[in-house]
This record gives C-alpha cells, sequence and structure tokens, in this order.
C-alpha cells in the first residue's frame, strides 16, 4: 500500500512539475520574441518615409507570362544608346574648383582627405548617443506608459494632494521657462549604437539598446534615430538633440 501511495504521488508531482515548466516555456518562448518583433516593427514603419521608394519598373519581372496576346509591346530589358554622345566644349571656367567637398582644406569631409576626419560611416559602425535632457525625458515617458502605477484597493482620492501637485508641476513649468539652454543639453547618460541602414547619401538609421532601472527593475529599451552624417563628431558620438526623428521602444 505505502509502495502504491508512493508511486502515486510521484507521478502528480512529477506531472505538476512538466505542466508548470511548459507553462514557463509558453510565456517567456515564442510569445515574448513576437511581442519584440511586433514592437520593432511598429518602430520601424516610422521610417518608411524616409526610404527611398523603388519604382516598379526596376523589379523584376516574369517573362514567362507575357504573350503576344496581353501585351503587344515590351521593353527591351537593356537600354540601348544609338546615337552618339558628343561632349560639350570645355571652357577656362571649368578648372575652377570653388566647391568644399573633396577638397584638402575642407573641415567637415565625408572621406579621408589630407585636413579633416572621417565621418564616412556604413553599415555595423557603432556611434555612441549622448543621451540629453529632451530624450531622458522621452525614454521615463515611455517607461510610465509600458509600467503605470497600480491603483491600491481601496484608496480614496485626494482632492489636496491633486491640488498641490498642480501647483508644483504649474511652478515647475515657469521654472523651466526660466531655465538656461545649457540644461537641455546636459548628457546624462550615453546609448551604444549600431548603423543598421543607410537611408540615403547623408542620412543613417541608429539603433540601440540599454538597461535601466525604473521603480527598483531593471528594463530593456531600444532606441532608434534617424542622424545626419555631418552631425556625428570626431569621436564617433552623436548628440540626441541632432536626431532628425527618434522612436524609443520598451522591450521587456
Amino acid at each position: 500500500m505505502r509502495l502504491y501511495l508512493l508511486l502515486v504521488f510521484s507521478l502528480m508531482t512529477t506531472s505538476c512539475a512538466n505542466y508548470i515548466s511548459k507553462m514557463y516555456t509558453e510565456l517567456d518562448g515564442p510569445q515574448r520574441r513576437q511581442v519584440e518583433q511586433q514592437r520593432r516593427a511598429n518602430a520601424d514603419s516610422k521610417f518608411d518615409q524616409y526610404r527611398r521608394s523603388r519604382r516598379s519598373a526596376d523589379a523584376p519581372q516574369d517573362r514567362r507570362s507575357l504573350t503576344s496576346t496581353t501585351r503587344a509591346n515590351v521593353q527591351p530589358q537593356v537600354k540601348r544608346q544609338y546615337s552618339k554622345t558628343v561632349s560639350p566644349r570645355v571652357t577656362a571656367s571649368n578648372f575652377y574648383d570653388n566647391r568644399n567637398d573633396g577638397s584638402l582644406w575642407a573641415g567637415d569631409g565625408n572621406e579621408n582627405y589630407l585636413f579633416t576626419k572621417n565621418k564616412w560611416k556604413r553599415n555595423g559602425d557603432i556611434i555612441l548617443v549622448n543621451v540629453q535632457t529632451r530624450l531622458k525625458n522621452e525614454i521615463t515617458m515611455e517607461l510610465k506608459r509600458a509600467f503605470p502605477p497600480i491603483p491600491k484597493l481601496g484608496a480614496t482620492p485626494n482632492k489636496e494632494g491633486e491640488q498641490q501637485a498642480g501647483q508644483q508641476q504649474a511652478a515647475a513649468e515657469g521654472a523651466g521657462d526660466d531655465e538656461d539652454k545649457s540644461a537641455d543639453s546636459k548628457i546624462h547618460d550615453k546609448i551604444s549604437g549600431v548603423i543598421v541602414e543607410e537611408i540615403s547619401r547623408d542620412h543613417l538609421l541608429v539603433r540601440g539598446q540599454k538597461n535601466v532601472l525604473f521603480k527598483n527593475r531593471k528594463h530593456l529599451i531600444e532606441l532608434q534615430a534617424l542622424i545626419s552624417r555631418k552631425d556625428i563628431n570626431e569621436d564617433d558620438t552623436v548628440n540626441s538633440t541632432k536626431f532628425l526623428e527618434s522612436s524609443v521602444t520598451v522591450l521587456r
């Protein structure tokens, strides 16, 4: 009898452990990845308007579906130029270089020149983002939106506390208007980012992640920003006030 009870108890314990393990796997596995992918896709859609639109004519066409009944004339894949090109006559004004790009004396060149720093970044290069006051406030707002405070059961609203909070907020806004602009340029933290896409010749898309503490818990946030090449400093850093567009996503 004891052996039978021991066998039944062991089977119940094993089945409960397997069930709990399966629940944790389902909650922490594909569901979390799916949520992170969905949030990242929503953040990526914000920068679609800056990407180059591909022409439908450049897309490869299936030639097997083309017949004389569906289309009488088909443009050739290779554009041939039968007219002879004539180069324009060179004058003395063509030999004057009045531009700054590609010059030995240009201070903000994109390539390596004699007296310039290299600012030409490509996919995979690391950029440090200087988190300034405005970006810090945006991150805090996203964390508050993702993890709102839990109201206590049976708590009555305190009107006096709300009035004091409103007065303090109005005073803070008035003091913020009188503060110097140097407070906005203060660097609070740094986020290591990677160039994930070249939107155009002069604009890059940077993505970075960082663990931050909020309500005594560690949370992972993701930052995406559209920056200009000219705003990258010589030490491979960029200030958050130079962002053209940015988005902050709380992953977990």
